[in-house]
Order: C-alpha cells, then sequence, then structure tokens
C-alpha cells in the first residue's frame, strides 16, 4: 500500500473541490452586480427616514415641509418631492430599493457639526441616497433652513438625469436631424415629437398631443453682451419671437408671458459652461384661453457671436404639470454642438444653480 500516493490523491481532490467552491462563489458574487435591483417608485417620490422621535417632532416637521417646498412656475401648487416617510428601525429589505432616500442621522456622540452627504446607487441601480448628519434636533432644524435648497436641487438634478435616461438613445430622429441642419446642434426630445414648423433661425417642435401635450422651440440670435442673459432681455426675446411664431387657437391670439410669473436663476455646468435658466407660465392672448409652464435655456457663444434659446412649454389643462415640465427640462440639457455625438447624461449630475430670482 503506497500510503504517499494515497495522500497525495486526497490533498490534489481536495484542492479541485476547494478551487471549484471559490470558482462558484466568485460567479456568484459577479452574478450579483448583474442583478443589481432597479430603484422603485416613481418620478417625484422620497423617503424620509428618521427615528420616530424624531418624525413627529417640530424638527421633523421641518424637514418635511422643506422638502415638499412648493414648486415655483406652476400654475397649480405642487411640492417639490412626494414625502413618504419611515422609522429607522424599520428601513429595511425592499425599503432600501427606494428611488430618493433622505435619511436623517441624528446623533450627538458621533457628529459635532451639521453635514451633508449623498451618494448614488447606494441598493439599487438610480437610486440617490441624502445622509443629513446632526448632533441634536435643534441642528436638524438649523440645517433644513440653511442647506434646503442644496438638498432640493439635488433632487432635482437625479430626477432631470433619470429622465435624460429615457432620451439617451432612443429620442426624435426628425427633431435631432432639423436642429443640425438648422443650427449645427443636436437635441435628444422624445420619439413622439414629430410635428415641426421652420421658421427664421426657429424651429418649433411638438408631440401635439390631445393631452400631455409638450413642445420645444429653438431660436438663434446675435449676442451684444453679458446683459442678453438676464432676466429681463429673455423675457422680452420671448414675448417677441414667440409671439410672433406661435399663434394661438383664433386669429386674434398669440403666445406671451404671464405677468409676474417668471423665477430666473443660472445654471453652472461641470464644463465651466454657464446657462441662463428661465421659467414662468405662459398664456394666448385675446379670446384664444389656453396656459401652462415653460421652461427655457439660453445661452452664448461668443466665438460665433450668437445666443441660443431654448424652450419647452407643457398645455395640460386641469392637472399637475410638475413631471412633465421636468421632462422638458431634462431633455433642454441635451441641446449641444452636433461633433459631440451622444448625450452625456452623466453631466447632469454635476450641474449647480444659482439663487432663484
Amino acid at each position: 500500500m503506497n500510503t504517499s500516493s494515497n495522500i497525495k490523491g486526497v490533498v490534489k481532490a481536495l484542492s479541485i473541490v476547494i478551487i471549484a467552491i471559490f470558482s462558484v462563489a466568485f460567479l456568484s458574487c459577479k452574478g450579483g452586480s448583474n442583478t443589481f435591483n432597479s430603484a422603485s417608485g416613481s418620478p417625484g417620490e422620497l423617503l424620509l427616514v428618521m427615528d420616530e422621535d424624531l418624525l413627529s417632532s417640530p424638527s421633523g416637521e421641518i424637514v418635511k415641509g422643506m422638502l415638499q417646498t412648493e414648486v415655483t412656475a406652476l400654475p397649480q401648487i405642487e411640492p417639490w418631492m412626494k414625502v413618504q416617510t419611515v422609522a429607522t428601525r424599520n428601513f429595511e429589505d425592499f425599503l432600501r430599493n427606494t428611488r430618493n432616500i433622505v435619511i436623517v442621522q441624528n446623533d450627538g456622540s458621533v457628529y459635532t457639526h451639521n453635514a451633508v452627504k449623498y451618494s448614488y446607487d447606494e441598493w439599487a441601480k438610480g437610486q440617490l441616497v441624502v445622509v443629513l448628519q446632526v448632533p441634536s434636533k435643534d441642528s436638524l432644524q438649523a440645517l433644513a433652513e440653511q442647506k434646503g435648497e442644496m438638498i432640493r436641487n439635488l433632487l432635482l438634478r437625479h430626477e432631470l438625469y433619470r429622465y435624460a435616461e429615457m432620451w439617451e438613445k432612443s429620442f426624435s430622429t426628425k427633431a435631432d436631424t432639423y436642429s443640425q441642419e438648422m443650427f449645427g446642434y443636436r437635441i435628444n426630445l422624445p420619439e413622439d415629437f414629430q410635428s415641426y414648423k421652420k421658421g427664421d433661425n426657429f424651429l418649433w417642435v411638438s408631440n401635439n398631443a390631445y393631452s400631455k401635450r409638450m413642445d420645444v422651440v429653438i431660436y438663434r440670435y446675435p449676442y451684444s453682451d453679458k446683459e442678453d442673459l438676464s432676466k429681463e432681455r429673455l423675457l422680452a426675446l420671448r414675448d417677441s419671437i414667440l409671439g410672433k411664431n406661435i399663434p394661438g387657437a383664433t386669429p386674434d391670439s398669440y403666445m406671451t408671458t404671464t405677468e409676474g410669473s417668471t423665477k430666473h436663476r443660472f445654471i453652472k455646468k461641470t464644463n465651466g459652461a454657464i446657462i441662463s435658466e428661465l421659467k414662468g407660465l405662459w398664456e394666448t392672448s385675446g379670446s384664444s384661453a389656453m396656459a401652462g409652464p415653460f421652461v427655457a435655456h439660453a445661452f452664448a457663444v461668443p466665438e460665433e457671436g450668437m445666443m441660443y434659446y431654448i424652450e419647452g412649454f407643457v398645455y395640460h389643462p386641469n392637472e399637475n404639470k410638475r413631471e412633465l415640465i421636468r421632462r422638458l427640462q431634462a431633455t433642454l440639457f441635451s441641446f449641444r454642438p452636433e461633433r459631440e455625438q451622444d448625450f452625456d447624461i452623466a453631466s447632469i449630475k454635476g450641474i449647480w444653480w444659482s439663487e432663484e430670482e
């Protein structure tokens, strides 16, 4: 009997088994990454996680109120986000797959100052998790008041990014082709944008839908100075160009801006480019009773001596319009020089807004 050979045989067999086990484990780990859950929930929804004593406290209510701040430049009252709440001890399993999550961590033994941290795809693909770290309830209230706008903009950025994903690869080739032919710029609009009208340095495309109608206009004009990006000049431009090119339902009507409805702020992109953003309400004059919200981007290209104005507007009477206008807002970021073949949706995650005026 050759004991040495038997031992070697056993060792070899065990080695094969061990390698097989590790191979299965490795493949299982790789498979896990490929089956990463997609985030659940509808656009504009958010899960707020905090300890039970905070949920019903004044500080907790202030945080909820901050997240539900009314969206400006809409005809109806609509909150920034639709907020659901859950106690920290119950935050587990499927709840961790929620699309947008805000977690409050209140612990004076761990945190000495307020902090806002955020991450993407923490537990699910397409997810944003914002963590508010505070040493006390009073600190939480201060954080909500001081950093509320920043937190809301983080959430808006993510919502715009998620919408942009929808048209990154599938979009209206007709609208994109006309935009390239007329302006030398590409744009990714929803595939149902098939109706169009061309004018002098002016393109109007629409889904022409009976319900949830959405339209986008692109206009190019000479650039004079940085004041062209101001709220006042953009308003004057809008009323002049759209009033001339977009008629109402009757011969005596045309598009105009509802007085006192507009909000303006600047957007800084990751490449340093500045966009002037104008939001507000539009209406038609005369006997034609049509109205809705709009959002516009304007930017200068000094080397061309030109300005570009791109606007999306919605007509969906008697219904909420927050998500429709956010859809259009996301598409505006796709307007880019034709040398940029693809819509860089990741760049949306890096934009920052100035304070609204």
